[in-house]
């Protein structure tokens, strides 16, 4: 996911954008509750990670605009207080969970993979990468004019990579969206159905290994 982390801790800041980043997401980091208003209109953020302690506009103040401008950004938010009258106050004005500090990083990883499954996608009637396409609501693959069968495991897979032709998912990440068990799954598990997409799809082929790192759809060049 893409996530704005507005904490003005420089030092937490910046661990808490290395462990996300570890964990295969796009971290920014803003110190201010202005500057994040003007970054979440900016560029459309999955996730913001928002501090309530913060200098001049407090983290309750940003999460109120965000409502009120209709952004969608599901908010985590930090505080060190723990009290939990400030958990009700963060929840009713439309936070989608919280995480009082001290925390423990793998703890607040898991609640942000947890954020990111919890939502449904965006609907989408039809996805399309070059001349494969993808008919979301009959659940139909085609490669040009030819009919591609595919398993639901298959399907929900390509749909996954599809939604964001180019972009690089680690095996981590496709376990966690396709089969949904963060403490269950194998990762070479994700190499053999793409093994299986790839020789569905056919040539020339779509589904590119980026080394050390994962895999990603884009249209032939």
């Amino acid at each position: 996911m893409r996530i704005l982390v507005v904490e003005d801790d420089v030092q937490l800041a910046k661990q808490v954008a290395s462990a996300l980043t570890e964990a295969g997401h796009d971290a920014v980091i803003v110190h201010n509750g202005e500057r994040a208003l003007d970054k979440a209109k900016e560029t459309p953020f999955d996730l913001i990670m928002l501090d309530i302690i913060l200098p001049g506009m407090d983290g309750f103040d940003v999460l109120r605009h965000l409502r009120s401008q209709h952004m969608t950004s599901r908010v985590l938010m930090l505080t060190a207080k723990g009290e939990v009258k400030d958990r009700v106050t963060g929840l009713q004005l439309g936070a989608d969970d919280y995480l009082p500090k001290p925390f423990v990083m793998r703890e607040l990883v898991a609640r942000v993979n947890a954020l990111g499954r919890r939502y449904p996608e965006e609907p989408v009637l039809n996805l399309r990468v070059g001349d494969l396409t993808l008919d979301v609501v009959n659940h139909q693959v085609y490669r040009g004019s030819r009919r591609i069968e595919l398993s639901a495991r298959e399907l929900m897979l390509l749909k996954v990579l599809m939604r964001e032709p180019g972009r690089v998912f680690t095996r981590t990440e496709l376990c966690e969206r396709v089969w949904e068990h963060a403490h269950e799954y194998d990762t070479k598990l994700v190499e053999v159905f793409i093994g299986r997409l790839r020789k569905r799809i056919g040539d020339p082929p779509l589904i590119r290994t980026v080394r050390y790192v994962g895999y990603t759809i884009q249209p032939e060049t």
